[in-house]
């Protein structure tokens, strides 16, 4: 295991993060007692294979998605603008 403080880790961070991915632990020490450890995570977030490539869909919300217009742009402007008006009055 490897423990380092957070001033040393800044200059050096490549390193540890090639220690990670050959199977070291990495503790990273801040001055106040709190501790941080650097874990290898196979695939990120957002490429391609994590998740198994799929989307974060919460109840089938992308499914009934449609591309946003400009009439929709304009309605929600308008919207805004009417709200905004009414609040200027008594």
């Amino acid at each position: 295991m490897h423990k380092i403080n957070l001033n040393e880790a800044k200059t050096c961070l490549a390193s540890l993060v090639k220690e990670v991915a050959n199977g070291e632990d990495v503790i990273i020490t801040e001055e106040n007692g709190l501790a941080f450890k650097l874990v290898l995570l196979e695939k990120v977030p957002g490429s391609p294979g994590f998740d198994g490539g799929t989307l974060f869909n919460p109840e089938g919300l992308w499914e009934h998605a449609r591309p946003i217009t400009s009439e929709d742009i304009a309605e929600v402007r308008s919207e805004m603008w009417q709200k905004f008006d009414q609040k200027d009055k008594p």
